[in-house]
C-alpha cells in the first residue's frame, strides 16, 4: 500500500493538517502526538513528495554547508574536509541531501544573504573564520535553523555552537613543553580577536601559571593561522634576539613555519627548541621531525553539529527559544618527535 498524508492521519488518530506540520517540522504539534506520528512514518516507510513538498512552501529535505573563509580556496583547508566527512555520515543517515556553499570574490557582497533568500536549504551548518553576526541574524529572522562549527560570542542572537575545548588542548600542549623541562614556551597564536585563540591563550597561561612561570607578554606572537607568517615572526623574535625552548603554535601549519625557521637559523629541534602544533593534520606524522600535536575530533565536530541541527529540525521550538547551546568535544595529545 502506498501511504498517504490521509493515511498516515487515520493510523495515528489525527487530522491530516497535524500530519502535515510534523512532516515539514513545524510548530503547533504537542510532542507525545508528534512523536506518535514519526513512528508511524517510520513503520509504514512512509516518503512524502519532495516536490510537492517544495512547491507548497514546505521542506526541501537539503542541509547546507557555508564556509566563509578568506576565500573559496578555504574548502582545500585540511580541517574542513574532513569536518564534512563527519556531516556527510550523519546527514545521509537522516535521509537529508548536502549543499555546499562557498563565500566567492569580495564582489560578491551579498551571496551570503541569498543563500537565506532562495530557500533551497531547511538548516544550515556554518563553518569559517569570517562569520559576521548580521549573516547569522539574517538567518534567524527568516527561521533557518543552523549550527556553527566553532564558538562564537555574538550577543544579538542564542546561538548553537559545537566546538573543541580549545581551552584544555591549549593547557595539555603546554603543560606537556614544561614536563619536557622547557621554562621559556613561545605561544603563535592564530587570529587574535577569535573565540578559539583566546581560549587557546588561557589554556597556555594556565599551565604556565600551574607551574609557577610568568606569563610573559614578548613570548606571545601572531602567527594569523598562516605558515609563511609564522615563519617570518619565529625569525624576527630571533633577530631581536628573543630566546625560547619550546613553542606552543595555534595551528599545525604555523608550527611546520616555526620549525622550518628554526631549521634554517641552525636550531635543532627538539633538542634546542621543543615545537607543539594543534589539530594533527594529516601531514603532522609525515613532517620532519613529526610533530607532536594537539588532536581535535574534526569527524566529530561535524557529526555533532549534523546531529544538533537534526534535532532543531525535528524541534523547532528548541531553535525558537531564547537560549541556545554550545557542545564541546575533548581532544587529545598526540606526542611525536617534535618534542
Amino acid at each position: 500500500m502506498k501511504h498517504t498524508l490521509e493515511s498516515i492521519a487515520k493510523l495515528a488518530g489525527v487530522s491530516r493538517g497535524t500530519v502535515s506540520r510534523v512532516v515539514n517540522n513545524q510548530l503547533g504539534v504537542k510532542p507525545h502526538v508528534r512523536a506518535r506520528v514519526l513512528e508511524i512514518i517510520r513503520e509504514t516507510g512512509y516518503h512524502p513528495n519532495a516536490q510537492a513538498r517544495s512547491l507548497a512552501g514546505g521542506k526541501t529535505e537539503n542541509i547546507g554547508v557555508v564556509v566563509f573563509g578568506d576565500d573559496a580556496r578555504f574548502l582545500t583547508h585540511h580541517i574542513f574536509y574532513e569536518v564534512l566527512q563527519g556531516i556527510q555520515g550523519s546527514v545521509t543517515e537522516s535521509d537529508y541531501d548536502l549543499l555546499l556553499f562557498a563565500n566567492r570574490s569580495e564582489r560578491d557582497r551579498d551571496y551570503w544573504r541569498r543563500i537565506g533568500d532562495k530557500r533551497k536549504i531547511d538548516g544550515l551548518i556554518i563553518m569559517g573564520e569570517r562569520i559576521r553576526e548580521e549573516y547569522l541574524v539574517y538567518y534567524r529572522e527568516r527561521n533557518i535553523p543552523f549550527v556553527l562549527v566553532g564558538k562564537r560570542d555574538f550577543t544579538r542572537i542564542p546561538l548553537f555552537c559545537v566546538t573543541s575545548d580549545y581551552r584544555q588542548g591549549a593547557h595539555d600542549a603546554t603543560a606537556h613543553l614544561v614536563q619536557k623541562g622547557r621554562k621559556r614556551i613561545l605561544f603563535v597564536r592564530g587570529y587574535p580577536d577569535t573565540y578559539h585563540e583566546r581560549e587557546k591563550q588561557a589554556g597556555y597561561e594556565q599551565a604556565l601559571q600551574s607551574a609557577g612561570f610568568t606569563v610573559n607578554p614578548e613570548l606571545i606572537a601572531d602567527g594569523h593561522a598562516r605558515q609563511h607568517i609564522a615563519y617570518e615572526q619565529t625569525k624576527a623574535l630571533l633577530d631581536q634576539g628573543i630566546r625560547f625552548d619550546g613553542v606552543f603554535a595555534g595551528n599545525d601549519l604555523m608550527a611546520f613555519g616555526v620549525i622550518e625557521a628554526l631549521k634554517e637559523r641552525g636550531i635543532s629541534v627538539p633538542e634546542e627548541v621543543s615545537v607543539v602544533g594543534y589539530d594533527d593534520i594529516q601531514a603532522a606524522a609525515y613532517f620532519h621531525p613529526s610533530l607532536t600535536t594537539v588532536r581535535q575530533d574534526k569527524a566529530g565536530l561535524g557529526t555533532k553539529a549534523a546531529e544538533l541541527l537534526m534535532k532543531l529540525l525535528r524541534e523547532p521550538e528548541l531553535f525558537a527559544e531564547a537560549e541556545g547551546k554550545d557542545v564541546f568535544l575533548g581532544n587529545e595529545l598526540v606526542v611525536r618527535q617534535s618534542t
